[in-house]
C-alpha cells in the first residue's frame, strides 16, 4: 500500500480519483489547490502526487517547482505524476523538463489511472525515473528545434517557470553558500553567468547563438559535475544566491 496525494481544485475529480486508487489498497489524501498540497506534504511525505495543473492561485507547475526545489530532500524526490487537460506537446515537455515522472491527459480512465500511479511506484527511484523522463523530453525538445523553421515564427514557449525567476541584485547569500569556478570550463562559467544576466532561459540561448536544448544539455553536464540532483535544482540554487560563480583558475 502506498500513500498518495491528489491535487486537483474539481471535487467529482479529487473524489472519483480517490475512490479508483483506493480499490487498489492506497491511502489517499487529498488537496484543494496549490496552497493545500504544499502545506499537507508539510505534515506526511507521500509517496506520490498526483497533480493537476489549471487550478486558482497556486498552480500546478508552481506546486511542481517548489516540490522539486526543497531543500528536504525527501520532499524534493516524492514521485510527481501529473493529470491535466494540458495536452499541447510543450506543456508535456515542460512537465518532464522540471520533473514530473508522468503526465497524463484528462480525460483519464481508471484502468490508466491505476495503471499509471502501479507503473511510478513500480518503476524504481524517483531520481532514476525522473532524470530518464528529463532526458527523453530534452531529446524531443532538440529534435523539435532541429525541425523548426529557420525564420522567427513568434515567441518560443516558456517551458519553465524557473525562466524568469530572476535573483535581485540585492539578495543575501545564505550560510549554503558554494562558490564554483574552478571545476568549470570557460564555456559553463559564461553559461551561467549568462543565466543570471538574463530574463530567462530562451533569452541566453538566443544570446549565446544557441539552441534551448543545447543549454539545457550544458546545464545537465553542470549540474552532475557540481554534484546537484538536476538542472532545477541547480537553476534554483543559483538564482538564490548560493551558488557563487568565480573565475576558472
Amino acid at each position: 500500500m502506498a500513500s498518495v496525494l491528489v491535487v486537483d481544485d474539481e471535487p467529482d475529480i479529487r473524489y472519483l480519483t480517490q475512490v479508483n486508487l483506493e480499490l487498489d489498497g492506497h491511502r489517499v489524501m487529498t488537496a484543494a489547490n496549490g496552497e493545500e498540497a504544499l502545506a499537507a506534504v508539510q505534515v506526511e511525505i507521500p509517496d506520490v502526487v498526483l497533480l493537476d495543473v489549471m487550478m486558482p492561485g497556486v498552480d500546478g507547475w508552481a506546486v511542481l517547482e517548489q516540490l522539486k526545489t526543497h531543500l528536504d530532500r525527501r520532499v524534493a524526490s516524492v514521485k510527481v505524476l501529473m493529470m491535466t487537460a494540458l495536452g499541447a506537446d510543450d506543456d508535456r515537455l515542460r512537465g518532464g523538463i522540471e520533473g514530473a515522472v508522468r503526465y497524463l491527459v484528462k480525460p483519464v480512465t481508471p484502468d490508466e489511472l491505476r495503471d499509471a500511479v502501479t507503473s511510478v511506484l513500480a518503476g524504481g527511484p524517483e531520481r532514476e525515473q525522473r532524470l530518464r523522463v528529463q532526458t527523453g523530453a530534452l531529446a524531443e525538445l532538440a529534435r523539435k528545434e532541429k525541425g523548426a523553421s529557420v525564420a522567427d515564427e513568434g515567441p518560443r514557449p516558456r517551458l519553465s517557470r524557473l525562466e524568469h525567476a530572476r535573483v535581485r541584485d540585492d539578495a543575501p547569500v545564505d550560510d549554503g553558500v558554494r562558490r564554483v569556478g574552478a571545476e568549470l570550463t570557460d564555456k559553463q562559467v559564461n553559461l551561467l553567468r549568462s543565466l543570471l544576466a538574463a530574463p530567462s532561459v530562451s533569452a541566453a540561448a538566443t544570446e549565446l547563438g544557441v539552441s534551448r536544448s543545447n543549454v539545457y544539455a550544458s546545464l545537465r553536464r553542470i549540474a552532475r559535475k557540481l554534484g546537484h540532483d538536476d538542472v532545477p535544482d541547480l537553476l534554483h540554487r543559483l538564482r538564490s544566491g548560493r551558488l557563487v560563480v568565480d573565475d576558472p583558475t
